[in-house]
């Protein structure tokens, strides 16, 4: 059973202010905001600089050419030009190690990118939501408005008749009174949510299409799919970059500790008009050792690094997991309570109408009848905020594995005309 029926339960709520404009889909919105949103923009150039960081790496595999100027004051010699290529035979896996560190912060740059817009999703989501649960509050409230308006008449007659006093007219208006202050204050909600909609996508929405339901509790009800999810979701894929990167790490550390073998081949040329000129082509090895490295500290570092991460990555497995079943639990919980609100709503319907019945029948007072209007007013805004809260979670828990945009596009929730 969908708590989203609740609707049903109130006709109220399926007098959702009727429009002939075309309302934007959040399909729509997010592929807009992707577009629009600066940050995403600026983390796509990010994982393209990775991958040209890939590439760099790589250059180290490639001969290499150098050029350098001298000048001598001796009597034999004078200003010459060196001129250097040097081809990398051997470099006990440095480069390697180099191009995996490199391949793997291009992993992390994609992660914070799908992360930053799963992110910007779960904003759009809200806001789509704050504008749906103002629309339904705006329909029950203007009914409770008619209502209140139907009752103030009702009292005006009895007045009239001589059945009731003034007293009755100026009750009945305080609850009309109350009910447009509050039609007013859920219409500035809706339309801050419109404008922040706006600000997210760069286009003003005339209204919002539904959110799309993501069938989040069934999609995760078991711990396998469970931990499916979670080993790519993007926080625990950067862990585990993190992991990898402090793995090749210490392959660096070891191999700078050893020398580099090279083939060089070097040619002199005179720069004073002289004919002297001179060349040569051999091997030659090289290293660069610090004091860390040759006491093995950069090891011992990078070993620590290595340590650190897996010990961030058990972290976020086990904090998303939990984040998981928390929230499914949570949405199953709400779900019961939407569909016991849903029976409590259809019998505060009942004795409604009874209690209306009654009072024009001059068997209730009118007290009576208000304090039921307005319990069963509150129970529907409390049946809505349940609504909310529960698309919230579903919503929220997708985003914090990555999923939401994918739910999304398999959900459906594609443009339609109100």
């Amino acid at each position: 059973m969908r708590l989203f029926s609740l609707l049903a339960g109130s006709a109220a709520c399926l007098a959702l202010l009727a429009t002939d404009v075309a309302a934007m889909s959040y399909r729509e919105a997010l592929r807009a905001a992707t577009e629009y949103d600066a940050s995403v923009s600026a983390l796509r150039k990010k994982v393209s600089r990775a991958t040209t960081n890939i590439e760099a790496a790589k250059d180290a595999w490639l001969p290499s050419v150098s050029f350098a100027a001298e000048t001598n004051t001796t009597s034999t010699g004078g200003p010459k030009a060196l001129v250097t290529l040097s081809q990398v035979l051997f470099d006990w896996g440095l480069t390697r190690s180099k191009v995996s560190i490199a391949s793997y912060d291009r992993v992390k740059a994609v992660a914070k990118l799908k992360g930053a817009v799963e992110e910007l999703a779960y904003e759009i989501a809200l806001q789509f939501l704050t504008v749906e649960t103002m629309d339904q509050k705006l329909a029950c409230t203007e009914q409770y408005a008619t209502f209140a308006r139907r009752i103030a008449k009702y009292s005006q007659d009895r007045v009239d008749a001589g059945l009731a006093d003034s007293a009755e007219i100026a009750r009945a208006r305080l609850e009309i009174s109350r009910a447009e202050d509050q039609l007013a204050q859920i219409q500035a909600d809706r339309q801050m949510a419109l404008a922040q909609i706006e600000y997210l996508v760069g286009k003003q929405p005339d209204g919002v299409d539904p959110l799309p339901d993501l069938g989040f509790a069934k999609l995760y009800s078991n711990s396998a799919a469970i931990i499916s999810a979670v080993i790519v979701a993007p926080d625990y894929i950067s862990a585990k970059a993190d992991v990898r990167i402090a793995e090749k790490g210490i392959d660096k550390a070891k191999a700078a500790r050893l020398p580099t073998i090279s083939i060089q081949a070097q040619g002199k040329q005179a720069l004073n008009g002289e004919r002297s000129q001179s060349g040569s082509i051999g091997l030659a090895a090289s290293m660069d050792l610090d004091a860390g490295n040759f006491r093995g500290r950069a090891i011992k570092g990078a070993e620590q690094d290595l340590d650190a991460a897996k010990s961030s990555l058990l972290s976020t497995e086990r904090d998303l997991q939990n984040k998981v079943r928390a929230s499914v639990q949570q949405i199953v919980v709400l779900q019961q309570t939407g569909v016991a609100q849903e029976k409590q709503l259809a019998q505060a319907d009942q004795v409604l109408e009874a209690y209306e019945q009654q009072f024009v029948a001059g068997k209730r007072e009118l007290v009576d009848l208000l304090t039921t209007g307005r319990d069963q007013y509150d129970a529907q805004v409390s049946s809505i905020d349940t609504f909310s809260t529960l698309k919230q979670t579903e919503y929220e828990a997708a985003q914090s594995i990555g999923v939401l945009g994918s739910l999304v596009v398999a959900a459906g929730g594609q443009h339609r005309v109100k």
